[in-house]
């Protein structure tokens, strides 16, 4: 079994063949991925403390550090924190994704101990603008960028 971003990749681009290529196909996508790399579930909403819970811990599916470029990693999950991105970049136009970015690693500073993570902060702006590039123009960008963008150029 594949692990690291070529898994990644390959799991975003078979995602984006089975929702299609409409508005409908691309929320789908996202919702999907979301759901599975970073446990984003909104149907939990209504239950804000599961919710956050959720949001906080292991999603589904992991496939670790291989291949990403280190300077974006932070942890044994980065796909997790990336995907998280994307899903705020796809809903939020770009000026308000950002100050989300911010407050969440803000509040990630507090969580940890007052230990601040650039790593994350760049990554994070990579999500939002893959997020962004998905609305405009479907989820068959996102395996291609994901490769571009966070993989390591070694690999």
């Amino acid at each position: 079994m594949k692990d690291g971003i070529s898994a990644f990749v390959e799991d975003v681009a078979r995602c984006a063949e089975s929702c299609g290529e409409d508005r409908r196909g691309a929320i789908c996508f996202v919702l999907e991925l979301s759901e599975q790399y970073s446990y984003i579930r909104l149907r939990d909403l209504v239950r804000p403390i599961r919710f956050l819970k959720q949001i906080n811990s292991a999603p589904p599916r992991q496939v670790g550090t291989y291949g990403f470029r280190s300077e974006l990693v932070d942890d044994d999950n980065p796909a997790r924190h990336y995907m998280a991105f994307v899903f705020v970049g796809f809903w939020l136009p770009y000026l308000l994704g950002v100050p989300v970015l911010w407050a969440w690693e803000f509040l990630g500073f507090l969580r940890y101990r007052f230990t601040w993570s650039q790593r994350d902060v760049r990554l994070g702006y990579v999500g939002l603008k893959h997020g962004r590039a998905v609305r405009r123009r479907g989820p068959n960008v996102l395996a291609p960028l994901i490769a571009k963008d966070l993989g390591d150029s070694m690999d």
